[in-house]
């Protein structure tokens, strides 16, 4: 563990999840699971700590084990996700269902998934960027989201990481949120780098202001802050290379190597496709950040308002 002194546009804020604690050589005790549309869902208890274990139902979706733990890796840092270590695949661990298929095995988050909390301010919001009926075009960044990463401090770092790793899918299923901390954290980020979604997130914003018209509010502007200043530092974090190499380290823990039957065609250009998502996608991370400084920057240009804040924050 390491401890990085960042120049970060967001408050300090003590950060407290849990850690991995597992070698493989410990006793693992499976407490209970189920079973979700798409995966195998097993709680085990290692050394007194609760776990997940999951694993994806279908042979065709067994990469998204890697696109998990790669996510989660990215993640690691802003302290707004859950751990997720890989199982790979033809280990056994009790709670695993297939032995031959790769795994996750995951900290568990506090509180309840948002759409779990009627009663929470937050059990309306959604920052899914495409439209709920499943289509990928045609919502992105909307001004509604614009308008929701406000709501809360955490709100504008997720949907910068959101963007980072092209998850279009960050619903009020896969967001828990925790009242006695006041905290959220993101699970379940297993669909990324698989659309430009910073590109998109620059042409809609082209239209808010451009075609709408969009004023923004002074709240809005200083959770745009935060985003911009949140991709700076996952840019600068994850070189392209860092990246590339991380991803390809997680695809062969996890068993895709040329000689398994779970390396096909299909799963090779998988890997291909996210590989040159990863490329085209930090380009359009800088071109939106771009962007979002012109945004601000016209509106301190027109308003009354203090443009030097900043704040430090301790990551590790």
């Amino acid at each position: 563990m390491f401890i990085l002194l960042v120049v970060f546009l967001f408050t300090p804020t003590s950060f407290v999840f849990s850690k991995m604690h597992y070698t493989g050589n410990e006793d693992v005790i499976v407490t209970g699971g189920f079973e979700s549309a798409n995966a195998f869902i097993s709680y085990v208890t290692i050394n007194g700590n609760k776990y997940i274990v999951k694993q994806k139902k279908r042979f065709n979706s067994q990469l998204g084990a890697v696109r998990d733990a790669f996510a989660a890796y990215i993640a690691h840092d802003l302290a707004i996700a859950h751990s997720v270590e890989l199982i790979p695949s033809k280990v056994d661990i009790p709670g695993k269902i297939n032995m031959l298929w790769p795994a996750t095995l995951h900290t568990i988050a506090a509180g309840k998934t948002v759409r779990a909390q009627p009663e929470s301010r937050y059990y309306h919001l959604c920052l899914k960027q495409r439209l709920p009926n499943g289509k990928v075009t045609g919502q992105w960044l909307s001004e509604t989201i614009i308008d929701q990463i406000t709501w809360h401090k955490q709100l504008p770092i997720i949907i910068a990481l959101d963007l980072f790793i092209s998850n279009t899918d960050r619903h009020g299923g896969n967001l828990f949120y925790d009242p006695v901390t006041d905290k959220f954290c993101a699970i379940d980020m297993d669909g990324i780098f698989r659309r430009d979604l910073p590109e998109y997130a620059c042409e809609k914003l082209d239209v808010m202001v451009k075609v709408n018209n969009k004023q923004f509010t002074k709240q809005e502007i200083k959770a745009l802050k935060k985003v911009k200043k949140t991709l700076q530092f996952l840019l600068d974090r994850h070189t392209e290379q860092k990246l590339i190499d991380k991803f390809n380290f997680f695809i062969k823990q996890a068993g895709f190597t040329k000689n398994s039957p779970l390396y096909t065609e299909r799963i090779a250009k998988k890997i291909v496709h996210h590989e040159s998502m990863i490329i085209k996608s930090r380009v359009s991370v800088r071109k939106l950040i771009a962007v979002l400084d012109t945004i601000i920057n016209n509106f301190y240009a027109k308003k009354d308002y203090d443009n030097d804040e900043s704040y430090c924050i301790t990551i590790g």
